[in-house]
């Protein structure tokens, strides 16, 4: 289940490319229904982010960390953001239904299989940050927080999203 959590909030983290493909659809005067359908996928998939991280916040696994490093790892931003201006350049109106669903399966699979995981534009957007983070006894998470982050010692208490990252409970 935990994994499922991680591959979701990720995945959805392309969310915003199926809107680009909605709106590049709508202006190349493509069918009025076909670009609605993306639309609504993409504000879907936005919305399940915000979902998943407030179940976690009131219903997720509390424990305490201890964090030895800690370093920023949101440079895979930007990487993600040019996937949602895309469309707009590889001629959205080309897209098929059946070219988003395999690529959709083709990234789950990829993220559902590792551990690493990417920063996604859309958490970021509704305020949180991407650390990478050691614990004391070495092991190496991706942590989610709502605040920045100077000292390690600052970090407390974490709730567990899969088995390489946490999402830090501010209080």
């Amino acid at each position: 289940m935990r994994n499922t959590l991680k591959t979701v909030l990720f995945v959805a983290a392309f969310s915003p490319a199926l809107i680009s493909v909605g709106v590049a659809r709508l202006f190349a005067g493509g069918p009025f229904w076909d670009a609605i359908y993306y639309l609504f996928a993409g504000f879907i998939g936005s919305l399940l982010i915000v979902y998943i991280l407030s179940a976690l916040r009131w219903r997720g696994e509390e424990f305490p960390f201890n964090a030895k490093k800690i370093e920023s790892n949101d440079v895979l931003l930007l990487g993600v953001v040019v996937t949602y201006a895309f469309p707009f350049l590889a001629r959205a109106s080309d897209i098929t239904v059946s070219a988003i669903l395999l690529i959709g399966c083709v990234v789950w699979l990829v993220f559902w299989l590792t551990d690493a995981t990417i920063p996604s534009p859309l958490m970021r957007l509704v305020g949180y940050r991407f650390y990478k983070a050691e614990s004391a006894n070495g092991m190496v998470y991706t942590l989610i927080t709502r605040r920045e982050i100077f000292d390690p010692r600052d970090v407390k208490a974490v709730k567990r999203i899969s088995g390489s990252m946490l999402l830090e409970i501010v209080e």
